[in-house]
Order: C-alpha cells, then sequence, then structure tokens
C-alpha cells in the first residue's frame, strides 16, 4: 500500500499513472479540473516486489517518483 497526495491550488487536468519497470502501466486515473486536496491510498499487494514510477502530469509539468515495493 501507498498513500498519495497532493494540493492543487488551482484548476488543471492531471493524469496520474504508476509504471513498472519495463514500462506496463499499473495504475492510472484522470482528474479533469481537479482543485483541492487528493488523497488516495493505492493496494499494491498484488504486484512483484521491485521498483515502480509514479507519474503525475499536470498542466505546468510532469512530476516522476520512483516507488520501491519491498
Amino acid at each position: 500500500m501507498f498513500n498519495l497526495s497532493f494540493v492543487s491550488k488551482n484548476t488543471q487536468n492531471l493524469k496520474i499513472r504508476v509504471i513498472n519497470i519495463v514500462g506496463e502501466i499499473i495504475y492510472t486515473e484522470q482528474l479533469d479540473r481537479f482543485i483541492g486536496e487528493y488523497l488516495k491510498r493505492v493496494d499494491f499487494s498484488n504486484n512483484a516486489k521491485g521498483i515502480y514510477f509514479l507519474i503525475a502530469e499536470t498542466n505546468n509539468g510532469v512530476i516522476n517518483k520512483k516507488l520501491i515495493l519491498q
């Protein structure tokens, strides 16, 4: 499990994805015209241990974070 949380002070379209090391999409969510606080718990208990990448596309650019599932 991991918690995904952020605050958007401006209305924007967001695309959130988690991909595995070979580029397969494990999780995706599209948030249209989102503003405010976002909090979601994502369950990865059915996924293999390893490295994953969280990619958040915003109106202002792309945010990349590495996730390690142990």
